[in-house]
């Protein structure tokens, strides 16, 4: 759980608990519980011997307080991790719960003072009845003398059970005759009765009793009232007069009367006096010494229509009427209405307190229902109010975590509504700030992602328009080419173009600016060349169609400065012409000694600047002869032009002395040698101009 917890959306109850039990099954403590519970759940289905089940259960409960301790930590963090649940915890414990306990203490107690109550009238009523048994059987002792017949006898008892049987259904009266503590004699109302049996006398029936009575045919509710001790029949015979007083009973000749009901119409009628619901009457036995003892069964009494009521119980110690008895316990169980108890209580102090005939009943009851719906109105205003403070909280707080779900899941331009002008509610608005501070930079990387792959795109197009390396030879020639964009295009340019088996083109340009416009143009400055430099023969004519053709088509902005030679091995010559390009440096053996360089710059002007006849006339072509071992560099400005932190360029003259240094090595290196040296001037990581040079060797 606590693995689970920190991680989980606070409303993801299902995957929490689906998580926490994963970690429960592999902690030692669970797979016991488990494995436990199986155990139980398999015994109380009969699929294992129930007499596991017991133990089962024991140790289930053992180990699941293990668990819970082990856990408990954990697992009230996870439920306490939403802020809405630890506020309705706290609201409960601080608000609901005191109120919960009161009522529930007040509940209690007036459920055990209403029970007490309850069972205080039903014990009163009882012993009304019992009085009124106690008086039917004295008056069957008053009309009996020891001389009346047996006629007279029955007569008395059948009169005292039919008077009996007004307020207890079913009573019986019975009149004994106990001789040495055994029943010689009785006159019964009726032939059939478990008090019908002649033995000895149960100890109880000496003195004056009431209450329940154990019969092997069940409970009875019974009265004895003792008729007084007579001494022996007196013989004159004897020696001797009899004691004036005998010293137990079995010495002397008594009898007594007894009046029962059985116990359930019994209690029933008592119960139904006194506005109760009798619901069972339960004999609970001791085993005695008999064999077999009477089975111990409720007797129901309520068949579910009565209306509700709350359960209260009356014991009743049940005395054995035969010796082999053990005795035992009736249990009556009964319900009372609340409502019922209070308007009687209420009508028992009616008649003493009445003033001006006000019902004390109704001025009570009405009382305590408006003392009762106050507390309910200011408990619900309370709760209510609890309700929505919580709410305005948690409510602001599940927006929020919603909200950072939603960013972290990728909706960066979440939105959240703001419902307060309080703390959260300034919260909610900063977050929505963040939120669309986060969309609209997210929106601009996407589109500089976007740009990123045109310009690659594009890179990779320049790439293709410039001449794979070794793809152009002519006998008589080493070459070596580079070109550097500073960003993804360029506008720089060169070209190799083999014009016949000893002719070579070399062109090299540099479109002002950089970018995706300068690389534009480039591009169609490349075509313009390849088409050109097939029609024309002559370098200053192929610049010339050049020009016309592109002030035409270039923005007034844009202008492109280019240098084109025609390296012929077979004549042994270079013609070129430079339009505003670079100059073209001429790197040769001076005669055994040390190479010297030159720049060579014939006159030109930049291409679209000018329609034709400035253009025209300014161009200059020149013819240079060439020796075996030279060396010819063409370059654009990011060459030469290139500056360092102190705003220094690289120059033509620091170029110049580079490659002399280096003049006997191979075309390629001497490129790189210049291109390593440029990049450690400016010192810079990334460099601010194409950087593009062409090398041309005489073998």
């Amino acid at each position: 759980a606590a693995d689970a917890a920190p991680g989980l959306p606070e409303h993801s109850l299902r995957a929490g608990l689906r998580r926490a039990g994963a970690v429960l099954a592999r902690s030692w403590p669970g797979r016991i519980l488990l494995v436990v519970g199986a155990v139980f759940v398999l015994a109380w289905a009969g699929v294992l011997p129930r007499s596991l089940a017991s133990d089962a259960g024991l140790v289930f409960a053992v180990t699941g307080a293990a668990v819970l301790v082990f856990f408990g930590r954990d697992l009230l963090r996870w439920l306490l991790f939403p802020v809405r649940r630890r506020l309705a915890a706290s609201y409960l414990l601080l608000g609901l719960l005191p109120v919960a306990l009161l009522i529930l203490f007040f509940l209690l107690g007036a459920y055990v003072a209403l029970g007490e109550f309850g069972l205080f009238s039903l014990r009163s009523n009882l012993a009304t009845r019992s009085n009124d048994l106690f008086r039917a059987a004295d008056r069957v002792l008053i009309r009996t003398p020891p001389e009346a017949t047996d006629a007279e006898r029955l007569a008395a008892v059948e009169a005292a059970a039919a008077e009996s049987r007004a307020f207890a259904p079913g009573a019986e009266a019975f009149l004994y005759e106990v001789e040495d503590g055994r029943i010689t004699r009785v006159a019964a109302s009726t032939d059939e009765s478990p008090f019908l049996t002649v033995g000895a006398a149960p100890d109880w029936t000496f003195d004056a009793y009431e209450g329940a009575v154990q019969t092997p045919g069940g409970a009875w509710y019974a009265v004895v009232s003792p008729g007084p001790a007579a001494p022996p029949p007196f013989s004159p015979s004897d020696a001797s007069p009899p004691p004036e007083a005998p010293d137990t009973p079995s010495e002397t000749r008594s009898r007594f009367a007894l009046v029962a009901a059985p116990i359930t119409p019994f209690v029933h009628r008592s119960t139904a006096d006194e506005e109760l619901v009798l619901r069972t009457v339960w004999p609970l036995w001791l085993d005695g010494d008999s064999q077999d003892p009477p089975e111990a069964r409720p007797v129901i009494a309520d068949d579910g229509s009565a209306p509700f009521s709350i359960p209260w119980v009356l014991l009743l110690n049940a005395a054995p009427w035969n010796p082999d008895l053990g005795g035992g316990t009736v249990a009556v169980t009964f319900g009372f209405a609340p409502i019922q108890l209070i308007q009687g209580a209420a009508r028992g102090l009616e008649e003493p307190l009445a003033l001006n005939d006000q019902p004390i009943g109704s001025t009570l009851f009405v009382v305590l229902v408006e003392l009762a719906l106050i507390f309910l109105l200011i408990e619900c205003a309370a709760l209510m109010l609890g309700i929505r403070l919580a709410r305005s909280i948690t409510r602001s707080v599940e927006a929020l975590s919603r909200g950072t779900e939603r960013v972290r899941s990728g909706n960066f331009g979440h939105q959240m509504q703001v419902r307060s002008r309080d703390q959260l509610g300034r919260l909610a608005a900063s977050f929505n700030i963040m939120t669309a501070k986060i969309a609209d930079d997210l929106e601009r990387v996407q589109r500089a992602a976007v740009l990123e792959q045109e310009m690659e795109t594009a890179r990779q197009a320049q790439a293709l328009l410039l001449p794979p390396e070794g793809s152009v030879t002519v006998p008589g020639f080493s070459l070596a080419a580079v070109c550097r964009p500073a960003t993804e295009v360029g506008g720089d340019y060169y070209d190799l173009i083999r014009l016949s088996p000893s002719r070579l083109g070399v062109v090299i340009a540099d479109v002002a600016g950089t970018g995706a416009r300068a690389a534009f143009y480039m591009a169609e400055l490349k075509g313009l060349m390849q088409a050109l430099s097939r029609a024309h023969h002559s370098p200053r004519q192929v610049l010339v169609e050049a020009n016309r053709v592109l002030h035409d088509t270039l923005d007034s902005r844009t202008f492109i400065t280019i240098t084109y030679g025609v390296f012929d091995a077979a004549e042994r010559t270079v013609t070129f012409a430079r339009a505003g390009h670079s100059p073209v440096i001429r790197l040769r053996p001076n005669a055994g000694r040390w190479p010297a360089s030159d720049a060579l710059a014939p006159d030109g002007l930049g291409v679209a600047l000018d329609p034709g006849p400035v253009f025209d006339s300014v161009l200059k072509e020149q013819t240079v002869p060439l020796e075996s071992g030279e060396t010819w560099l063409l370059y654009t400005d990011g060459v030469s032009e290139a500056m360092n932190a102190e705003s220094d360029m690289f120059g033509e003259e620091r170029l110049m002395r580079l490659l002399e240094d280096n003049a006997s090595a191979p075309p390629a290196e001497l490129q790189q040698t210049v291109e390593d040296a440029v990049l450690r001037f400016t010192g810079a990581e990334t460099q601010t101009d194409d950087l593009t040079m062409v090398l041309v060797r005489v073998d």
